[in-house]
């Protein structure tokens, strides 16, 4: 494994995500996040963390499918959503390995539900707190690149918010 490698898809996957949290658009976050999924999940694989690597790439489908199904019936948006908290359950059973998956399983299925039924401020608050919860794989596999990453999503994810919460005020 190149450590320059693990350096670039981290610092990547980092810059498209924080961009799509400042943003004030929903659409525009889920495309970023969508692209910055994938890097990450090459970012996990390359440090040795399996069960995050799947569910970050898993997190590319979900992004996809909650970008599709925005604005169409209930019922799509329902099947999609447990369908993609059912598959994340899945990951989490066979890539088991503790602590560090239930937190990258809660965090990734917070991730499901916010994107495809939350919106505006309340999508980027829960962003704050899929941050945390990916913490906990970021510590326990010793990576200094994606605890800087969550620390600095969830400031992102709370600035968005606050420029979210202001668009609002100004419309």
């Amino acid at each position: 494994m190149s450590p320059h490698l693990v350096d670039i898809t981290g610092l990547a996957a980092l810059s498209l995500n924080v961009a799509g949290l400042v943003r004030t658009s929903d659409r525009s976050l889920r495309h970023s996040t969508g692209w910055a999924s994938a890097l990450g999940a090459a970012n996990n694989l390359l440090i040795g963390a399996q069960s995050a690597a799947a569910l970050s790439f898993l997190s590319v489908g979900r992004q996809v499918s909650a970008s599709a199904v925005q604005g169409g019936s209930q019922p799509a948006k329902l099947v999609s959503c447990l369908a993609f908290l059912a598959v994340t359950l899945l990951i989490g059973v066979f890539t088991w390995n503790g602590l560090t998956t239930l937190f990258s399983v809660a965090g990734s299925m917070l991730a499901t539900y916010a994107m495809f039924y939350m919106r505006s401020v309340a999508l980027r608050l829960a962003m704050i707190g899929v941050a945390a919860l990916w913490m906990y794989n970021a510590w326990a596999y010793d990576s200094w690149w994606q605890m800087f990453a969550n620390t600095l999503n969830g400031a992102a994810a709370a600035y968005g918010a606050l420029r979210a919460s202001n668009a609002k005020v100004a419309v």
